[in-house]
């Protein structure tokens, strides 16, 4: 039961760090395409927190609460970002106009109540 509780006060948190990081993108002029935007199961493709578009500019943005950004960037594992990197292949090109796009791949963090925007943090 304990562990139900946290699973249950885990998501919470997250569905709360991500409400306020789409709101922080808004504020500053970013369109939200999509929030949780997940393919099938089994594929191999993960899901993604944030589709935001500004400009030419796509990013894929994965939320993470946690105590700090470098915690932030440590949860964002090696497997999880080449899940997110074909997920974002497969919006890409579905999206209209998407092969004309900047293609970028951001972490919000949430430690305290303002979000923190790590733009590009990683390459696939």
């Amino acid at each position: 039961m304990a562990a139900l509780n946290a699973r249950l006060e885990a998501e919470r948190r997250g569905r709360f760090a991500e409400s306020l990081c789409v709101w922080s993108l808004r504020l500053r002029g970013w369109r939200i395409l999509e929030r949780r935007l997940a393919g099938k199961r089994g594929l191999g493709v993960g899901e993604i927190d944030i589709v935001a578009k500004r400009g030419k500019v796509v990013a894929f943005i994965e939320v993470k609460a946690r105590t700090s950004e470098t915690a932030a960037l440590e949860a964002v594992t090696v497997a999880q970002r080449a899940r997110i990197a074909r997920a974002a292949e497969i919006f890409i090109a579905r999206f209209p106009g998407g092969d004309a796009c900047d293609v970028r791949f951001d972490v919000m963090t949430v430690s305290g109540f303002l979000p923190v925007h790590l733009i590009d943090a990683w390459r696939p």
